[in-house]
């Protein structure tokens, strides 16, 4: 049977046409996810209690200090992860607190003041988060009501955050 070739490189033509409409509606999905998944939206320690109280949903603090190695790689390496994004995006509100914020914070209606510790100090606010044990980095999960639900201490990949987070969730 003979084809022409008029008609074969329509036929051509054609199945570029449908793979490339496909490839291109499959890069615009992912294109939508990535882009929700490209930051994660942070607030400081200073926004917990009125985030708490306009719009309740559990809360992940961040206890960092300026010069942690770990805490560096964590933010490039596991809160660059686009499905963590979207995960905690979903579930969690998400806040950095420098645990040697020098200022006084207020917490559930309590004062927390800097005190100076050898070189540095720290806020007693990240001691009371962290329960005493201050390591960084340190995540502090809390509730609607903001108690503390979990501490994760030290480094960990994005898989192995949301499993631990997944572990204990609320």
């Amino acid at each position: 049977m003979k084809i022409s070739k008029g008609l074969l490189f329509l036929s051509l033509g054609l199945f570029y046409f449908i793979l490339q409409s496909c490839y291109q509606e499959a890069n615009a999905s992912s294109n939508v996810k990535s882009a929700k998944a490209e930051l994660i939206q942070w607030h400081s320690i200073e926004e917990v209690n009125k985030l708490a109280k306009d719009d309740p949903k559990p809360m992940i603090v961040d206890v960092y200090t300026d010069w942690c190695k770990w805490c560096k790689v964590m933010d490039e390496k596991t809160f660059s992860d686009p499905n963590l994004i979207n995960y905690l995006s979903d579930n969690y509100h998400m806040v950095k607190f420098n645990a040697e914020t020098a200022e006084p914070l207020n917490f559930k209606g309590q004062t927390y003041e800097f005190i100076k510790n050898g070189r540095r100090g720290y806020n007693t606010l990240a001691a009371a988060l962290c329960q005493g044990k201050l390591s960084y980095p340190s995540f502090v999960v809390l509730d609607e009501d903001l108690n503390t639900v979990q501490v994760i201490n030290g480094f960990k990949d994005a898989e192995a955050f949301k499993a631990l987070l997944d572990k204990n969730s609320l």
